[in-house]
Formats: C-alpha cells, structure tokens, sequence
C-alpha cells in the first residue's frame, strides 16, 4: 500500500485501489464486510500503517525494495475554488488550466472534488468566452477537462454547442487532439439533451461533424461523431441537414474502410435512419459502392448490423426499387445475401424480412442464377458455360435464359453471342470426385447428366407419333422431354412440334386408351395431352404467331377445348388464347365469335382454378376494346359473374383487374344496364373504393363517372346516395389517391349537385368537401 487509507467501516485499503471500487465500479459496500458504504463518504488517510510500510521498505531496502515517498495530501475544494479564482487573471490562466487538468487526470477523488467545486461548469463558460473573442489559449487544456469528466453540464445551453461546433472548424497546433475532445464532450451533451435543444441544432454542427470524420481525427473520435449523429436522426429536420451534409457519402465511405465492429453498427444505424427519407436513400444509391457495402455487411459483423443493413435494403426495395436498381441488387450480390440470410442461423424476424424483400421483387429476381446456388445451396450437377466463359449449372442458365428471356450472362452482365450451352466435363468429374471424397458425410455422388436432346430425335418422334398405334406413347415421350429442361423445349419447337401438337388439337376426335386404373378405363384424348404439351413448351413470340398463321382454325379448337373439355385442357386452353391475343392482330381481335366470349366467362363463373380466372380477366380486359367485344361480352352475361365474384374477393391483383374489365363493359349501354339491373352492382363497386389500391380506386370512380354521365335516372341518384355512393365519392377528395381519380370524383359530385349537395345522407363532416 502506498497511500492507505480507512473507509468509515474501519478497513483500511489502498487509496487508488477503493478509488476505483468506490467511483469506477459505483459499488456501494466495503469489499470486506460487505456493509454499506456511501460513495461520497470519507477516505481518512491511515498514517500509522503508511509509516510502518515505509520502515518496513527502508530495513529491507539491501533486498532491492524501495521506500515509496509520502503521497501528497488529496485535493480539497476550497483549493479548486482558489484555482478558479485565479482563472480570472490573464496572467495564470494557462498555468491554471493545467493544474486542473493533471489533478483531474490523478485519481477519482481529485474529480470528485473538482465537480463539487464546479469546474465544469467554469470549464463551460470559458470554452463560450472562448468562442466568442474568437481565442484558442488553453482551450485544450479546459476540453481535456470536460473530456476527462464525460458528463454534460449546461446541456440546455445551445452557446457551448455553437461554440463546440466552432471549435471542430478550427485549424490549429494539435487540432486532431483538440478535435477528438470537442466531439466526445458533444457526444455527451447530445446523449442528454431535451427534445428542444435536439430540434435546435444547426447545419453548421453536421457539416463540421462530418468533415471532422473526413479530416482523421482517432477512432474514439469518430465514434463520438457517429454518437452525435446517430441521437440526432430521430428528428426529421436533423436528417435532412445530415443529408444536405453530405453525410451519407462520408459514411459509404467510412464504412469501406472496413472499420471496427462497433463502429460499422454505429454507421448502418445512421444510414437506417437517413435511408427513411427519398433524399437519404437518393444519396445512397448516388454512391457507386452504397448498395454494395450494405450488402457486404451482412451476416459479417453483429446481429444488430444484420438488422440495420437488412431494414435499409428493405427501404430501398420498397420505396426505390427502380428497374437499374433491382438490376444493381442482383449485380453486387445483395439478392444472394438475403436468399443466404434464409438459410443461415439467425435472428426469425431478420429472416421475414428478407423473405418480405424478395417476395416483392420475385418477378425480377427469381430466376436469375445468381440466386440459385445460395438460395439452394446446390451442388452443379450439369456444369455448362456460357460465350463470356462463365460456368453455371444447366437448370439454372436455362431458366435465365429462356424462360426468362434475357440475353446477358448473369455474372458479367456482358451480351450473350449465342445461346449454346457447352458442358463442362472437368468440372463436373472435379464435383463427382469430391462428392466420393465426402460420401462419409452424407454426400451422395450424383449421376452423370444425360446429354441434351437434338433436333433428329425430335422429328423422328413427331414422325412416329402420326401413327394412331403409337401416338399416345410418342406424345409421353414429347412431355417427358420437354419437362426436362428449358433446352429441350427449345429444340422442339424448332424442330416443328408446336404445329404438330397444333394439329392433333385441332383434331379433337382422335382418341387413346390409357391404361386401366383400379376404378377402370380412364380415356385421355391424344388432343388434351397434346394441350398440355403445348402449353409446357413456353413457346416463343415466333412460335405462338405460327399457330395463328398455319392453322387459322386453332382458336375455333381451343374455343371447342373451353366448350367440352375437361377441367385441366380447359385451363390450358384459356392460357394459350391469352398468350396468342397479346400477339395477335388487332384486326382479328374485332371479329371474334361470340361463343368465344360466352366460354372465357364461363370459365370465370365456373372458377376451374385461380390461374384459369385471371387469364380470363386478362383476356377480356385485351378484348373487350375492340370492335363489339365488349357487347358480345355483357351478352355472355360478364357484368352479373363478375359482380358475384367481386362480393367474394379481396385479392389486390384480382379485385383490380375484375374492376378493369367492369370499367370496359360499362362503357357500352348494355353493360351500363346490366351493373344497374344487379342488387349488389353499385354497391360493391363503391365499396372497393379506397379499400383495395390506387387502381382499383381509380377504376371504380371511373366506372361511377360512367354510370352518373349516361345512366343517371332519378332512381339511380338515389340508390347512390342511399348506398353511400356519395359519401365515398366525399371521402375520396379528402384522401391520397391520385390527381385522376380526385378529378373524377369532382366531375361526378359537380354533375349531380343538385340533387345530393343538401342531402341528409352525406354526414356533416364531408359536407365541406362537397365541390361548389
């Protein structure tokens, strides 16, 4: 012991040692007896023991011990307030300054003395002064000062953050110390600070905050900084200062130099914050790496970085998921990270939302082979490269490339020159060894890939299937090639299977008996499984356009296959037509027969299965503008099936595209009538209005604006007033759903007004928002 002293239990300690349990460690009991003692209770010096340690050193002293010299008596108040005074005359200033500044660094009780004297707060005052007479003699000294006591007195004070601010802009000797001290004591201040003096602060502080970081202050300091940053971004005000900063920027830039665990954290937080606004998430797309750090972070530092990295990829997704941009997801890996994130242990929630990412954006993503091999984590078991030299597994590439009809390598984004997939026999011996090597672990060596099927092959099976005798097992044949993979649909139709297939629908009379089942025969006609192939195949554009050309009467077939077919043919029958009428002539549109209509709404009514209904929906919504479609339509008794199913639903996508073809039928009179002449008519269609989306609003204001401009008798007023047609209508122009739609309320509300402005059904609350 070198200074003992006893604690007001009568157990004498070293003095820095109960120092540090007292006031570091804030515990509040004698280690010894483990009775309360009171951190602000005496520590009387113990000179007895302090004199027999010293003798006892000095006799021992030929042992190579050394007699420590007696320690110096603690500091008092009444000697910091005597030092106080002294800051007051020019002349001892400095001098003071650094007296204070070494007891404070001596030991706890001399800070303890210090605070109670009120230092900090003359500390406070003087940095002010300082600022004020634009002076920088000992303002190091007072920031160290402050720095030592990490405590933030005058917080409400908006001077000492002006002045810490201007203290960050200055450019003086030791200025990377002097910056370090001035962020930590803002860091402080800010951390307590009231709502008020948070929403206070001014540009000034985040520029100099920010160029601070940039300038290389220490990585104490710049956690203070992103400290001071990060309690400030709640309010909407500072963000936007931050942003206008150029914060965003220097945090990219920051969080490349793959900085320590808690800073990263620090950094993705702030970004969660700024990316909550458009121009944060502007900022970071700006930034040629933004997406890519972010998305490097994950599963890489912490938890609590997964969650912030993982919630800014879901605001750029949600809120700027821009065509370049998915594509740049896809680009940097951030689409294989959230499929690596579903398959890696962590965090339930983190999984929902990368599920919610990728979900949202699937028709874009989904088959692309940069996912497959995360999103699997499948061994290649058909290696083939592409013309840019990159490898990927067959399955994989296919679907990219014909199903998804791109023309560019996944990895390189470089055109294709060709689609010829070449098989990488190396490598796949290298998997096949390395799956023998492992088999000890569960790993199965999986069979060599049968190569692809050619063109010959094709036609000779197209050429046996025109025998009656084989043609049933030639077409299994067919569907068990095309099922395969996405390069053999392709050889098929260029070896002309989709006209033949064409022509055995087209002869629905030809008949084959399969095998005989346990209930009995079952009969399958070669015309449905030839159907089924057609459809499977995914024909191209060219391929489609050729069932119309060569055989004009394949539309009547699949008009016969909706008539008397069974469930499934009948729902590759009304795929097929919508995928031809998004090619066809519009010629041949305005003159199809009305059965054809009569039969796509009948699939709509009968509800075969919900891929059937909305190619229906999808095929009347591309029919019914041409010529008397939409009449022969409402004949076929569209409006009252598309009403019943409306009570029913309330999928988004359905719901708008049966309003969709309701708005095409209503703008025909007879369509008009028929939505009239329905109890449930105006009434679902109103109720979908601000219940379903923005398109579905705007379609059934629409449909209103239709009925109110050509179809307003007396009796229709009022059972759109008594319905709350009206009221709905008041309620549009009161809330967010489009400039059109608002302006088609107005034009309704304005051409009735009349009759349903003083009208007691409108409640009191939306009569001010009836147009004059």
């Amino acid at each position: 012991m070198k200074d003992p002293v006893t604690t007001m239990t009568g157990i004498t300690y070293d003095r820095e040692s109960i120092e540090h349990w007292l006031f570091k460690a804030k515990n509040t009991t004698c280690p010894a007896t483990k009775q309360p003692l009171p951190q602000d209770s005496d520590l009387t010096p113990n000179h007895t023991v302090h004199r027999l340690i010293q003798s006892w050193c000095s006799q021992n002293a030929s042992h190579g011990i050394d007699r420590f010299p007696t320690p110096k008596p603690p500091l008092n108040k009444f000697s910091v307030i005597n030092l106080i005074k002294d800051l007051q005359l020019p002349n001892l200033q400095l001098k003071t300054l650094r007296k204070l500044e070494v007891f404070a660094a001596e030991n706890e009780m001399n800070r303890k003395c210090i605070v109670e004297a009120g230092v900090i707060k003359t500390m406070v005052s003087f940095i002010i002064k300082c600022h004020r007479n634009g002076e920088t003699t000992g303002l190091e000294e007072a920031l160290s000062i402050l720095y030592l006591f990490q405590t933030s007195a005058a917080v409400e004070n908006d001077q000492i953050i002006d002045s810490l601010t201007w203290v960050l802009g200055l450019d003086i000797e030791n200025h990377v110390t002097v910056k370090n001290h001035a962020v930590s004591v803002l860091k402080t201040i800010i951390e307590k600070a009231s709502s008020p003096v948070l929403e206070r602060l001014k540009p000034e502080l985040f520029e100099k905050i920010i160029n601070a970081t940039a300038e290389g202050i220490s990585q104490q300091g710049i956690k203070a900084a992103l400290h001071v940053m990060l309690d400030a971004c709640p309010w909407g005000r500072n963000r936007m200062m931050m942003i206008e900063s150029g914060a965003v920027f220097q945090l990219v830039e920051l969080e490349l130099g793959s900085p320590e665990k808690k800073t990263s954290e620090l950094i993705l937080g702030i970004l969660f914050h700024l990316c909550s606004c458009a121009d944060g998430r502007a900022a970071l797309l700006s930034h040629a790496g933004g997406i890519a750090v972010v998305t490097k972070r994950i599963l890489r530092v912490s938890l609590a970085a997964d969650d912030r990295a993982i919630l800014i990829l879901s605001l750029i997704s949600k809120f700027s998921g821009t065509s370049m941009v998915l594509q740049e997801m896809l680009r940097v890996g951030t689409v294989s990270k959230l499929c690596m994130v579903l398959q890696v242990d962590c965090a339930t929630y983190l999984k929902d939302k990368a599920k919610e990412i990728l979900r949202t954006h699937s028709d874009v993503w989904k088959d692309s082979p940069c996912i497959e091999y995360f999103s699997h984590l499948d061994i290649m078991k058909d290696p083939v490269t592409v013309s840019t030299g990159i490898t990927y597994d067959r399955e994989s590439i296919e679907k990219w490339i014909f199903s998804g009809k791109n023309n560019t390598c996944p990895a390189t984004n470089q055109v294709l020159s060709n689609s010829d997939l070449t098989p990488n026999h190396t490598l796949r011996r290298l998997i096949q060894s390395w799956c023998t090597l492992n088999a000890s672990y569960g790993i199965e060596r999986f069979p060599t890939p049968k190569p692809p099927i050619n063109k010959a092959q094709i036609v000779k099976l197209l050429k046996d299937a025109k025998s009656p005798q084989l043609q049933m097992k030639c077409l299994r044949k067919l569907r068990s090639i095309a099922d395969e993979s996405e390069a053999n649909k392709r050889c098929m139709e260029a070896a002309g299977a989709a006209e033949f297939l064409a022509s055995i629908v087209n002869n629905t009379n030809t008949v084959s008996l399969q095998e005989v089942s346990e209930d009995g025969f079952e009969l399958t006609r070669a015309s449905d499984e030839a159907l089924s192939i057609l459809y499977h195949l995914h024909l191209s554009e060219t391929g489609l356009k050729s069932l119309i050309g060569k055989n004009a009467e394949f539309i009547e077939s699949l008009t016969r296959v909706l008539q008397r077919g069974h469930y499934e043919s009948r729902t590759y029958a009304v795929l097929l037509l919508k995928l031809i009428f998004e090619l066809v002539d519009p010629m041949q549109i305005s003159s199809l027969k009305p059965e054809l209509l009569v039969e796509i709404v009948q699939v709509l009514q009968d509800q075969i299965s919900f891929k059937a209904s909305k190619a229906a929906m999808q095929l009347l919504i591309n029919l019914c503008p041409r010529g008397r479609n939409r009449v022969k339509a409402v004949e076929a008794g569209a409006v009252t099936v598309l009403i019943d199913l409306l009570l029913d639903s309330s999928e988004k996508r359905v719901c708008e595209m049966m309003l969709m073809v309701l708005d095409q039928l209503c703008q025909c009179a007879d369509g008009r009538a028929e939505l009239l002449k329905h109890g449930a008519g105006l009434a679902i269609v109103s109720k979908k209005i601000l219940r379903v989306s923005n398109v579905a609003s705007e379609r059934a204001v629409k449909i209103l604006l239709s009925i109110s401009k050509f179809s307003a008798s007396p009796t229709v007023l009022q059972e759109m007033l008594q319905l709350g047609v009206v009221t709905k209508l008041c309620l549009v122009l009161q809330v967010d759903c489009g400039m059109k739609t608002k302006e088609r309320a107005i034009g309704i509300l304005k051409l009735h007004a009349r009759t349903w402005k003083n009208s007691p059904c409108i409640p009191m609350n939306l009569v001010s928002s009836y147009p004059s």
